[in-house]
């Protein structure tokens, strides 16, 4: 179906991801029937790991690695509906400990870039940089659940 819409001019851009597992799915129906979908993945630091948090198992891979590979124009796609946030549970509560983003910038901040065949890993000290408040991130979620 996919490439044959995409042929005839009706389809911009797809893909398809098996086994499709984010920690987090919210599905909306707005006032005017129109219907809208946004997913979640969650990370928290508290320091196991060296600076990083990972994503995916031990052998690279999982939802999250199969997402990250994709080439930028699906990323692009992906970004509409998909954010990661990451807590830094070593930061006391009230603090700027929160960060959200996107898929990109979670492939910019993965350890020796993302692949298959290793565990990867998120650079914390890297998404922290825009660390925000508890308060901040309540209003980034609504913008971004919102629009």
């Amino acid at each position: 179906m996919g490439d044959q819409k995409k042929t005839d001019g009706s389809l911009i851009e797809y893909f398809i991801l098996e086994n499709f597992g984010l920690d987090l799915a919210v599905f909306m129906r707005w006032f005017d029937n129109r219907s809208s979908i946004r997913f979640f993945e969650l990370k928290a630091f508290v320091g196991s790991r060296q600076g990083g948090v990972g994503f995916g198992n031990q052998r690279g891979e999982g939802s999250q690695v199969d997402l990250l590979v994709l080439g930028d124009q699906q990323l692009n796609l992906a970004d509409q509906v998909i954010r990661w946030i990451l807590v830094d549970g070593i930061k006391p509560k009230g603090t700027s400990r929160f960060a959200i983003f996107d898929n990109k910038q979670a492939k910019s901040a993965a350890m020796g870039g993302v692949s298959k065949g290793k565990q990867n890993n998120l650079q914390v000290n890297k998404l922290m940089r825009s660390a925000i408040t508890w308060d901040k991130l309540s209003e980034a979620l609504e913008h971004f659940l919102t629009s």
